[in-house]
């Protein structure tokens, strides 16, 4: 059996040209993560992540501290299949339709680059909508296409990996939800809902073998805790 350390993504650059950057913050969490895991002598078989970004820039901490303690760097492999959700196609996509279920949203839309609180109440209606498979558009990616390409790239991971190995999985928030959610039998709703508490650079754990995979812990960030700093708890 292995066990699967899906991390997501130290914090993106939310308001910014290019989210996909990691902020000040989020480089500060992955090598606050990093350490944490050197600390606790938590040493990896194999390194996934995706394309994105944000997800090379996380586990590029884990592996310059690797290479500066001379510790084995174990082979990472990039997929696809872990890269997040669309949402830049899926919200001008659908928050048209979530505009006309709930005209107060219509401010929120207005800023939602400048106020994380408005779009979180917008990523929320906009992404129940996409999630319910009632308002497809058509060469839009569909959820259960993005929760295809999800589950097609854990079977890989476990195909490859899942006999006796450590296995860190840089990725993204909609992406542990999918295995979430695969593990617990959730539905659509409660998916979303899981991906709404993932604080960045949070570990949730999978045991697994070839064939079969099950939820061990969910979104521990005790490594950011225990710096006592509030700031470092994000989840945007």
């Amino acid at each position: 059996m292995s066990i699967l350390y899906f991390i997501r993504h130290g914090q993106a650059s939310f308001g910014k040209e290019d989210y996909d950057e990691l902020s000040e913050t989020g480089h500060r969490q992955a090598r606050i993560l990093a350490y944490f895991f050197e600390e606790t002598g938590r040493r990896f078989d194999a390194i996934y992540t995706g394309t994105l970004s944000r997800h090379l820039r996380t586990a590029e901490a884990m592996l310059t501290l690797l290479n500066d303690v001379r510790a084995p760097i174990p082979p990472v492999r990039q997929l696809e299949g872990l890269n997040e959700y669309p949402t830049h196609d899926i919200f001008p996509a659908l928050a048209p339709a979530a505009v006309a279920a709930d005209p107060t949203l219509a401010t929120d839309v207005a800023a939602i680059m400048k106020d994380r609180k408005a779009f979180q109440r917008v990523f929320e209606a906009v992404m129940g909508l996409w999630a319910s498979g009632k308002h497809d558009v058509p060469g839009l990616l569909t959820w259960q296409e993005f929760k295809g390409k999800v589950n097609r790239a854990i079977d890989e991971i476990m195909k490859n990996d899942g006999t006796g190995k450590n296995v860190a999985v840089f990725t993204s928030g909609g992406t542990i939800s999918v295995a979430v959610q695969r593990t617990l039998g959730l539905g659509e709703a409660g998916a979303m809902k899981i991906a709404e508490q993932l604080v960045n650079t949070s570990v949730t754990r999978f045991k697994c073998t070839r064939d079969r995979i099950m939820m061990a812990t969910f979104n521990e960030h005790a490594h950011l805790e225990r710096e006592n700093d509030e700031r470092l708890i994000t989840y945007r």
